[in-house]
């Protein structure tokens, strides 16, 4: 998410030229699709668990800057853009939900609140981690130097710089797509609960002794 909205602040400002309103309301679409996937994956998280809003996420993550790699140019097409926006607005909205449930599902009742936190905890370092590894594999490929008198990339160096970021994106979104098909199955769970089992066990033990 940070290194989605890092690269694309930068390319509808320095390279379409949108002033920074402008650039928030080309943006409106993602928003408006996380609003209303998000309530709509934990109902399904509730109803059916996990793994649908997942595979939805990761798919959605990957289609979204897959488009943008394959298509990323000075001149984009409004269409395309908000295609993209679209699709990773339903991808950020869909993986909260089955994200949490899953970390909190893995561990005893008691635990639920160290779960979540962990799970809180992981997302804003993986947001900040990304907006790190983005900008500095922008700062590379366009020779962008932040101290200079024209710190703004060339567009034509910034554009085919974007390329391996949204490469990067998408290869995130195909991992979230494969860790939910592998943890969310139906032979996924016998671990999760010997492993909420075993917690339990050793936690009644600390208790007894203590």
């Amino acid at each position: 998410m940070g290194g989605f909205l890092f690269i694309s602040s930068l390319y509808l400002q320095h390279v379409r030229g949108y002033d920074p309103l402008h650039a928030g309301l080309f943006m409106l679409p993602m928003a408006t699709m996380a609003l209303f996937s998000a309530p709509l994956s934990g109902r399904i998280v509730g109803t059916r668990g996990p793994r649908a809003p997942l595979l939805i996420a990761g798919t959605a993550l990957s289609a979204s800057a897959t488009l943008q790699a394959l298509t990323y140019s000075t001149h984009l097409s409004a269409t395309v853009l908000f295609t993209a926006y679209t699709l990773f607005g339903v991808g950020f909205g869909m993986v909260n939900a089955p994200i949490t449930n899953t970390a909190i599902a893995s561990l005893p009742r008691s635990q639920a609140g160290v779960a979540a936190a962990m799970a809180s905890t992981s997302r804003q370092l993986g947001q900040a981690l990304g907006v790190a590894v983005i900008g500095a594999l922008l700062a590379t490929d366009t020779h962008l130097n932040p101290a200079a008198t024209h710190p703004h990339p060339d567009p034509t160096a910034f554009i085919d710089g974007s390329r391996t970021a949204w490469w990067l994106i998408a290869g995130c979104g195909g991992a979230i797509l494969l860790i939910g098909t592998l943890t969310s199955g139906h032979r996924a769970q016998p671990t999760a609960q010997r492993t909420a089992q075993q917690l339990a066990t050793k936690e009644t033990q600390t208790t007894v002794k203590a």
